[in-house]
């Protein structure tokens, strides 16, 4: 998976279901793809509903975009309880011809086998070409970079890459960059103060401290806009959240030059 400085639209973005139980989707992603790719975004990375709780037709719109799915983003359990839905996560990121799968591993420590098996298990299901990439996200086992570090290299499966939070986690952004170097190849992109998601450009130092680093530390991975402004307040709206989405793209194509 070669995405060197490549924007990915989060299709989550724009979602107001996202963080619900039920998770149903509230707007056709087939709908937005031309937006997309007149925007300039080099691809979707496509919240595993978006795909899944809709009917064929806006599958094979989908699979037919003018802008790509470059990330499945699958929330499949890494356990037995997932097999299924990380079988059907396979089948899909194929038929889409994505390059990339987004996962996570769980937050048991007393499955930790079980999910070293499973990730070994899983990765035969998808092409050589296709990128395994592991959100190691706070509340599973792999949050800290030396307890990913140790159980990426227990796994030892071939094709995985890290995902890092690189705005709203700037902080640890070195830890990870020191620890994998070239093993991180995606950032997921959201600004937040104490309460909420903002604008990139509100805390501009942050955000260009950041890219720094990643240009310091040789990163030719990719970006996905995770979250914008706007996000859960009051007056959400979709057409808000493109908005903020367009004014975030291009104050980090600024910072990317």
């Amino acid at each position: 998976m070669s995405a060197c400085g490549k924007i990915y639209i989060g299709t989550i973005l724009l979602e107001k279901n996202r963080w619900t139980k039920d998770k149903t989707p509230t707007y056709r992603v087939s709908d937005w793809t031309e937006r997309f790719a007149e925007a300039g975004f080099d691809g979707m990375e496509l919240w595993q509903w978006h795909a899944t709780k809709v009917d064929d037709d806006e599958r094979r719109a989908l699979t037919a975009s003018s802008c790509p799915v470059a990330i499945f983003n699958s929330y499949a359990a890494m356990d037995k309880a997932g097999t299924e839905s990380r079988t059907h996560a396979a089948l899909l990121t194929r038929r889409f011809g994505a390059k990339g799968v987004k996962f996570n591993v769980g937050n048991d420590p007393a499955k930790r086998g079980e999910y070293l098996e499973t990730l070994r298990q899983w990765r035969v299901l998808f092409d050589d070409d296709v990128m395994l990439l592991c959100e190691c996200h706070p509340g599973t086992i792999v949050e800290e970079p030396a307890a990913a570090k140790a159980f990426f290299d227990e796994a030892g499966v071939p094709g995985v890459g890290v995902i890092v939070h690189a705005f709203n986690a700037a902080d640890a952004l070195d830890g990870w960059l020191d620890t994998f170097g070239p093993v991180v190849r995606h950032a997921h992109l959201q600004m937040r103060d104490e309460r909420t998601v903002i604008p990139f450009s509100a805390k501009p130092d942050i955000a260009a401290s950041v890219i720094e680093r990643f240009k310091r530390a040789g990163y030719d991975g990719s970006y996905t806009l995770e979250f914008t402004a706007g996000t859960l307040a009051p007056d959400e709206t979709i057409d808000l959240l493109w908005r903020n989405a367009l004014a975030d793209k291009s104050f980090l194509e600024e910072l990317l030059k």
